[in-house]
């Protein structure tokens, strides 16, 4: 989104729904990784164009490795884990939301790293209006962001009856599964800004550094003020991630 702002973009972020990022790598220690200090020499497997590999570079910066000291192999999205167990690929990336499959898969062999753990904790999933629209309707798009801080909490407070109307609109789901991604999920929206000034919350100070990261790995055609790339006078203050259900 920054980087089309760049490009002209009228879009504003007003809820951040993940306060921190989920792009994880995963590795097996059977393969010889044991941290991020051992991925040079190693083959990470993931999309094209997926985001960690786009931002390998800031990645890298952060672990101190060398940008070119891993190879990168092109991997579907539901392939990821069949090409780590087939050694296909030594380390894939993933959104931590699905860490449990790969701790049912791998057990104590599995090893991995959040972005978050060495540093880097750049905002995600997020809801972006288009700029003009936001101010001709500032009451509409309030009401709808109000509404999903409601929604998230509510899910917050007891998940059954949101995986209930999950489960009867997504055919195909596993139920345990989503309950598993759930309590991931919940970790991901909790942060010291969505659980005091509310949940959603966007902090300045992190987007400036969102902001340089994009500038340096991905490029800017035109420099914009970021704090036009956000607002939080949509959020309700009173509406704050309640810690106390989030897992350890």
């Amino acid at each position: 989104m920054l980087v089309a702002k760049s490009k002209g973009a009228d879009t504003v972020a007003v809820m951040s729904v993940y306060a921190n990022t989920g792009q994880t790598f995963y590795w097996l220690k059977s393969y010889g990784v044991n941290g991020v200090k051992d991925f040079a020499g190693h083959k990470i497997g993931n999309p094209p164009g997926d985001a960690s590999r786009v931002m390998w570079p800031a990645f890298a910066k952060a672990a101190g490795l060398a940008p070119d000291s891993v190879g990168f192999v092109n991997v579907g999205p539901t392939a990821k884990i069949a090409a780590l167990k087939s050694h296909t690929v030594d380390i894939i990336s993933d959104f931590y939301n699905e860490h449990d499959l790969k701790v049912i898969e791998f057990g104590p062999d599995l090893g991995y790293v959040n972005w978050k753990d060495i540093g880097l904790n750049p905002y995600g999933n997020s809801l972006i209006v288009n700029g003009a629209y936001l101010q001709k309707n500032p009451k509409v798009v309030e009401d709808f962001v109000r509404v999903t801080q409601k929604a998230f909490a509510a899910c917050v407070a007891d998940v059954a009856p949101c995986l209930d109307a999950l489960l009867a609109q997504v055919s195909g789901l596993d139920r345990a599964n989503q309950e598993r991604q759930w309590e991931r999920i919940k970790f991901l929206m909790t942060d010291e800004f969505t659980t005091t000034k509310g949940l959603g919350w966007i902090d300045g100070e992190r987007m400036k550094k969102d902001y340089e990261l994009v500038q340096t790995y991905l490029g800017m055609e035109k420099p914009f003020d970021v704090t036009t790339a956000f607002t939080t006078k949509m959020l309700d203050p009173a509406i704050k991630m309640d810690a106390s259900k989030v897992k350890k």
